[in-house]
């Protein structure tokens, strides 16, 4: 299909009126939406994070007489954290407490588990991750955003709780089937949260409420840390990591089922006032469960610009999380895993730098500062190039203080793409975003793939620094060219395609009349 084959929604008779949304609504239904969102982000990063820090807690007693390594994970990529820790357990103790395990069924026993297959059981969740964000886009565009995340909830819900029970049954392997299940049930997350945010935030508060609820993967990130290094290690062992996360996504799924709505024309108690403040124009709603024009999406440039942005900050993002407490280490000779405020001060920061971005966002946008094209580059360029350039800077010191602030900056200043690119998708097909978000995530998820095999071929010793020089900047070439391209071809205007044709194509007039319509109330 071409653009001139794509009709809007005819209007029906008493909806031809112009109608103006209110000028401003205070607190509402659609912030409970929001929290609701930012909930469901927050229990999916934490179900998936924590087995980071627990699994330290399932390994064998002969390994926590060591070193204690943790590798946590997130969905780009991955982080050490690594402390020691003097058990002080005589042999006699050990003796006991593995006497204690002969019982096939005691949840409470340790794991002799092989580095090489805790990386497997790592891997797994991702790579049930990758095979279904793509459906689960389908999904979203089909049947709404409120049925993935009801999916990613109860599905880490119930595997979560019970997982203690089917690691005491199937050890290793039975863990990787359920974080595989994971995975695949919370592939549809962002897909959801993006397809959501289109249907109930606003252009005037599109930056901030977005940025509130991006900070969820921070969120769930730290929570993850602190409470299953606390669980773990406590008197109800490392099952009980399981079994908090398990409640807590159950929670958050009783919550999105009972208070939860895919759109405002759908939730029972929201006031014709703040529905009307939302949706805006009547003119631009559009018919559900419309087919995706595919030919549109691919051949249009400004979608293209948006990929190629997520791409690149995608990129960076996993280069941070996975080399970077290397090169401290190998470099700088600071071992920030052992201690729990550096290892969480990188989240921290950027939680709170992604919800000044999206308020700071708004407030230029609303207040006629700047335009809304503006300030999505304004966001992506300080999202790309401050971190470019603190990365560029880094190797060509040893100071560990100057290099810790560097790369604190950096990821502080990396949290301004949520109000910038991953915005835009909203700004481009309001009804599209969930497969746009699902489409662009695809694409990045087969492309980071190649990532570490770059790297390990150009840091053949962590201990050169002019290695890792090269590689970094390579990473700043990637983040500028990137968001180059997205700064020179983006655009925020919805495009033709957004609102597929459902009613009759043949009158060539009434599309043109309908597009210039369209367009007029576009520029006001």
């Amino acid at each position: 299909m071409t653009e001139t084959e794509y009709n809007k929604v005819p209007l029906q008779e008493d909806e031809k009126d112009e109608i103006q949304a209110s000028v401003k609504y205070g607190y509402g239904v659609r912030h409970v939406q929001v929290f609701l969102f930012f909930l469901c982000l927050t229990m999916g990063y934490a179900a998936r994070a924590h087995l980071g820090v627990t699994i330290v807690g399932m390994t064998s007693l002969d390994d926590l007489k060591d070193e204690i390594a943790v590798d946590i994970k997130d969905v780009n990529g991955s982080t050490n954290y690594r402390g020691r820790k003097d058990l002080n357990l005589n042999d006699s103790s050990i003796g006991q407490i593995i006497k204690s395990q002969d019982s096939s069924w005691n949840i409470y026993k340790k794991y002799k588990w092989s580095k090489k297959i805790q990386e497997m059981v790592h891997g797994s969740f991702f790579l049930g991750y990758c095979i279904m964000m793509f459906p689960m886009g389908m999904v979203c565009h089909r049947w709404g955003g409120k049925i993935p995340l009801q999916i990613a909830m109860s599905v880490n819900a119930f595997i979560s709780f019970f997982t203690p029970w089917i690691i005491a049954w199937g050890s290793w392997k039975a863990l990787c089937v359920c974080r595989i299940l994971q995975g695949l049930s919370q592939a549809g997350l962002y897909p959801a949260i993006q397809s959501l945010l289109s249907n109930w935030v606003p252009i005037s508060e599109r930056g901030s409420l977005s940025s509130y609820v991006y900070t969820g993967s921070g969120v769930g990130t730290v929570l993850a840390f602190q409470v299953a290094g606390v669980l773990a290690f406590s008197r109800f062992g490392w099952p009980s990591t399981f079994w908090f996360t398990g409640i807590t996504c159950f929670v958050a799924f009783v919550l999105v089922t009972v208070f939860g709505s895919a759109r405002p024309e759908d939730h029972k108690s929201i006031s014709e006032a703040e529905k009307l403040y939302i949706i805006g124009k009547v003119s631009h709603r559009v018919q559900r469960n419309v087919k995706i024009p595919w030919k549109a999406i691919l051949t249009s440039i400004h979608v293209w610009a948006t990929f190629v942005a997520h791409v690149g900050s995608a990129i960076f993002f996993v280069f941070f999380f996975i080399q970077i407490p290397t090169y401290m280490n190998a470099i700088l000779k600071l071992d920030i895993r052992s201690n729990g405020v550096l290892s969480s001060l990188p989240y921290i920061s950027a939680i709170f730098a992604c919800i000044a971005f999206g308020f700071l966002s708004d407030f230029l946008i609303n207040k006629k500062q700047v335009s809304i094209k503006k300030a999505r580059i304004i966001s992506s360029s300080i999202g790309a190039y401050i971190p470019a350039l603190c990365c560029m800077f880094v190797p060509y010191t040893t100071n560990t203080a100057l290099a810790v602030i560097c790369f604190v900056t950096s990821n502080t200043a990396h949290a301004a793409m949520h109000s910038g690119w991953m915005v835009n998708y909203i700004d481009l097909a309001p009804n599209l975003a969930g497969t746009l978000m699902a489409t662009g995530n695809t694409i990045t998820n087969i492309l980071i793939v190649f990532m570490p095999l770059v790297v390990s071929n150009i840091v053949t010793d962590v201990t050169q620094q002019h290695q890792w020089r090269i590689v970094m900047f390579l990473m700043t070439a990637i983040g500028v060219v990137t968001n180059t391209v997205f700064v020179a071809f983006m655009s925020t205007e919805v495009q033709p395609w957004n609102e597929p044709i459902v009613g009759n194509a043949n009158d060539p007039e009434d599309i043109k009349l309908e597009e210039k319509k369209l367009e007029k109330e576009a520029k006001q």
